[in-house]
């Protein structure tokens, strides 16, 4: 025990003892002022995390002590504010198709001053078509018709095949009965357009009826020729991608591709009207054969049939 009183660490003990007694001395002859302030200083940061916890818990009770009523009326509020923007949204959509389809329309318009065009969006498909048919939003009540071509800005789609009032079923390029007569812009050859189940899966349809002595090749842009007065003059049709001999060893076919995406095309035209519409087309080899004469066919004689141009 002895020992202690002779140890550092009793003499470190004995001087802070010292120092504390100097401090409330000290304290006392000059009040309280210093205490104060070395209390305040201490307790400041405590004072201000106890008033924002008391901020805090004041607003949280406001918070819980709101009605049930208003809570849900402020719900209903938020969710008529989502509904508008929702609607809105679809607005924006459908003015933005319009646009294009307005802008598409002038384009045509600048070029073919005689067509005359309703826009139309697809709004059914099939999937059982093979051949990729589908309804539009456009019937008799705004003025379409049976055989009515079907178009877009990039060419040919197909043609309308039935028509309800205020929808129309569309046939494709790649539907059997759809029948065209073609041209190749570049060698001048002509021939029909045709397809099949083999061909519509592949995306190609066929240009058959070409002699052999054709100049028809890949690459080449394949248009409408107008003759039978169901399609107008030039409407782009496609790109041959090969040129083929039929079974027969006689006749060529090309194979073309659609310049439309027809198995995903979603907005299109219906041409309505158009210079020569429903007119069978005579060409030169038509009107020199009417310049010539010819014998009299015998009574038992019957016309020969000729390949369906369109």
């Amino acid at each position: 025990m002895k020992d202690f009183f002779h140890t550092k660490s009793f003499k470190v003990l004995l001087v802070s003892i010292f120092v504390l007694l100097g401090l409330l001395l000290y304290t006392s002859s000059v009040g309280s002022s210093l205490t104060a302030n070395l209390l305040g200083f201490l307790s400041a940061p405590m004072q201000k995390i106890s008033t924002g916890v008391v901020a805090n818990a004041a607003a949280l009770g406001e918070d819980l002590t709101r009605s049930a009523d208003e809570l849900a009326a402020e719900n209903q509020a938020l969710k008529e504010e989502i509904q508008q923007l929702r609607e809105q949204l679809v607005d924006y959509y459908e003015i933005k198709q319009e646009n294009e389809q307005y802008k598409t329309v002038l384009e045509l318009k600048e070029e073919n001053q005689d067509f005359q065009m309703l826009p139309a969006t697809v709004i059914g498909r099939d999937p059982n078509d093979v051949f990729y048919g589908f309804s539009i939003d456009q019937g008799s009540l705004n003025g379409v018709s049976v055989n009515d071509p079907v178009i877009t800005g990039d060419g040919v789609v197909g043609w309308v095949s039935e028509v309800y009032a205020t929808s129309s079923q569309v046939t494709t390029l790649f539907s059997p009965s759809t029948k065209i007569g073609a041209m190749a812009k570049e060698s001048r050859d002509t021939g029909v357009t045709g397809c099949d189940i083999t061909l519509a899966d592949q995306g190609l349809i066929q240009l058959g009826y070409l002699t052999t002595d054709n100049s028809v090749k890949a690459g080449d842009m394949i248009t409408t020729t107008g003759l039978s007065g169901m399609y107008p003059k030039d409407l782009l049709i496609g790109t041959v991608t090969e040129v083929q001999y039929e079974d027969n060893g006689v006749s060529q076919y090309a194979l073309v591709e659609p310049f439309v995406d027809i198995k995903n095309v979603r907005d299109v035209f219906v041409l309505t009207d158009f210079e020569g519409k429903g007119e069978i087309a005579i060409t030169e080899q038509d009107q020199d054969a009417e310049a010539s004469p010819s014998p009299s066919p015998s009574p038992s004689a019957s016309p020969s049939p000729s390949p369906e141009g369109e």
